[in-house]
């Protein structure tokens, strides 16, 4: 695509009307169709006496240097949804080569049953412009004698929160039926406008007839927690796979979809993948497991689907009857070669619900079992814990360019500041740490407006950290005895409200965004949130303050740099891969749910002391997998 198409649309207008009536002459023009009958087209298009309009179509039309098919104004309809609606409904353009599968899938088994596709019932319940419509539109014409007119009256059922989506899909699809020679005056659809966290079909005649929708396909809007409204929030918890975790629009969808669908109706979507291993795919993954649903799973990892988003993906085809699980992981484009011996089979009483599902070969499953059985898990073993969170780092955070015996001195923005010495606390980001020796290199300092008291020692367990008291500086006080640190954050007090869109009440206005981890006192592992390898950096620093990332806590050196050593393994990172939430470039999440299962084995004090003397990378792995029993593995 020539990108000064993308170029002029972004500049041109967010007017739905403005938009269609370009978009839809271009079309119309550059296909050579003409003596159009159809009315609702018709009101779209650009006449030679709306002369400014003639003038930007023309501009418009000559940036066309390739075909103008259907696929190119789906995708262009998807790309003129404003920034904000995308945030907030979560709009994707989904590749015709995965609307194709999924449909194809569906239709398939269909057919292998015996039933009749000329009747079937097919929907989208977020169908934004119709692009799965298209697809199933296609589909019929080529495998049953239905004209698009028929198709779309009796097929073919759609709803969209928004009304310009249903606008558009109703001139995606008139469009496709003008182009394969079907011009009608009027088409007539079954497409609603609503939210279908709510939305009743059991009011649609057609539907109510056949006891639900035979099929529902599409691809779940995609919004997390913080970009939803308070409406939005009370609708979901409607749907009882919303109850765990922090909200996500796409969960709901399942439960949606499967209701609406009557027996042994197919589901088949393309949505995120973190479902099956999120805390809040908890809910959803009991809901699946008390239905028993027959699910075939084919998941992406951290290939990507969607040009316009990074995000992890995977194509779910759900059948409203009981069966098992059976999961692969491919990359997209390889989805028509998958052949049935590529599926491993789970019976869902084999899965972990609560954890999350681990859907891995047999081989991996069983290694993934002893790398969970074999001793103590980690998060039983040690306090793990998150970094500090003040939501302005940008403020509180600096590196001095020099000191003296009471200020530290630094710059922003090409302004000079100091502030007292006294009332800054080191600080890291684990993210960027690779070695020890990195942490001098990339120590910050941080304006720290709490007083500490580390309570008493002595009574606490060898791998507990100590607990210490965080109380926030008095103003009056920190106005007197701190001026100089009271000015400079003052100059920003502006700023500072703006946290939390500047809707939450601080203890303080100097305070931090969170008051988590103030209070970590002990030895660490500092470790980041997400890695291609398994950093893991020791620091004797007890009062250090850490952010964007993680740390292991303890109050023994031995035995932080005894776990430091199995953690930097090839055997610790085999169960990230597997079991951990993927990223792009084989990055992996190391929050705590993903790693405080995995378990140490019970070493004898010899043992330790051979372990800790080991130097070649491959003598530590092979004392390890004889730890854990693993004798089949590839890394």
């Amino acid at each position: 695509m020539n990108p000064n198409i993308l170029k002029y649309l972004r500049k041109y207008s967010y007017k739905e009307k403005d938009i269609n009536r370009l978009l839809v002459s271009s079309f119309v023009y550059l296909n050579n169709i003409d003596k159009i009958q159809n009315e609702f087209i018709n009101s779209f298009l650009i006449k030679d006496q709306d002369k400014e309009e003639k003038k930007q179509l023309d501009k418009f039309i000559a940036f066309f240097d390739s075909k103008f098919d259907i696929e190119l104004l789906l995708e262009l309809f998807e790309f003129v949804i404003s920034p904000k609606d995308k945030e907030i409904n979560g709009a994707v353009f989904t590749p015709k080569y995965i609307r194709e599968y999924i449909v194809k899938q569906i239709l398939k088994d269909f057919r292998n049953k015996g039933k009749d596709i000329n009747l079937l019932r097919l929907g989208d319940i977020a169908c934004g412009c119709g692009g799965f419509f298209k697809t199933i539109a296609e589909e019929y014409r080529i495998n049953t004698e239905k004209s698009y007119f028929d198709i779309y009256k009796d097929n073919i059922f759609g709803l969209d929160i928004q009304n310009y989506s249903i606008t558009r899909t109703k001139i995606l699809l008139i469009l496709h039926a003008l182009v394969n020679g079907e011009d009608r005056r009027s088409f007539n659809f079954n497409l609603f406008k609503g939210d279908a966290l709510e939305f009743n079909w059991e009011q649609v005649p057609l539907i109510l007839a056949n006891n639900g929708f035979d099929a529902i396909v599409g691809n779940p809007p995609y919004v997390g927690s913080s970009s939803l409204d308070e409406k939005t929030k009370v609708l979901m918890k409607k749907w009882s796979v919303s109850s765990t975790g922090k909200l996500d629009l796409y969960i709901p969808f399942f439960q949606i979809g499967l209701n609406w669908l009557n027996e042994n109706g197919i589901l088949g979507y393309i949505t995120v993948n973190n479902f099956y291993r999120s805390l809040n795919g908890r809910a959803l993954r009991s809901f699946f497991a008390d239905k028993n649903y027959k699910f075939k799973l084919i998941d992406f990892g951290s290939e990507q689907v969607f040009k316009s988003r990074l995000t992890y993906t995977c194509i779910c085809l759900i059948e409203k009857s009981v069966g098992t699980l059976i999961y692969t992981n491919t990359t997209p484009r390889k989805i028509n070669d998958l052949r049935d011996n590529d599926f491993i089979e789970f019976s869902y009483n084999n899965l972990d619900d609560f954890n999350g599902w681990q859907l891995e070969d047999a081989k991996n499953r069983l290694n993934l079992n002893k790398l969970e059985n074999a001793g103590k898990k980690l998060g039983d073993l040690f306090s793990i814990r998150n970094g500090f969170a003040t939501l302005r780092n940008n403020i509180y955070l600096f590196t001095p360019s020099r000191e003296d015996t009471k200020f530290f001195y630094f710059e922003k923005k090409g302004r000079k500041f100091k502030v007292e010495k006294n009332i800054c606390r080191d600080a890291i980001k684990p993210n960027i740490l690779k070695k020890e020796s990195d942490l001098e290199r990339l120590m910050e300092k941080i304006i720290f407006p709490y007083t500490t008291v580390v309570n008493n020692e002595s009574d606490l367990f060898k791998n507990q950290p100590s607990v210490s008291s965080v109380k926030i500086i008095e103003e009056n006080v920190f106005r007197n005895k701190y001026p100089k640190a009271y000015d400079y954050l003052s100059s920003h007090k502006n700023e500072l409200s703006k946290r939390d869109k500047g809707q939450r009440e601080y203890e303080k206005w100097y305070s931090y965004g969170r008051s988590q981890a103030l209070n970590i006192y002990g030895l660490k592992l500092l470790f980041p949130y997400i890695s291609d390898t398994p950093y893991f950096v020791y620091t004797d620093d007890k009062e250090l303050l850490f952010y964007n990332g993680y740390a292991i806590v303890s109050n023994s050196e031995n035995d932080l740099k005894f776990i430091q050593k199995i953690l930097k393994t090839k055997v610790f990172w085999y169960y990230i891969q597997k079991t951990s939430k993927p990223y792009a470039n084989n990055y992996f999440a190391l929050a705590k749910n993903y790693i405080k299962n995995f378990t140490i084995p019970i070493f004898t004090q010899k043992e330790k002391q051979k372990f800790m003397k080991l130097k070649n990378e491959k003598s530590i792995t092979n004392f390890l997998l004889d730890k854990y029993n693993i004798t089949d593995i590839e890394f």
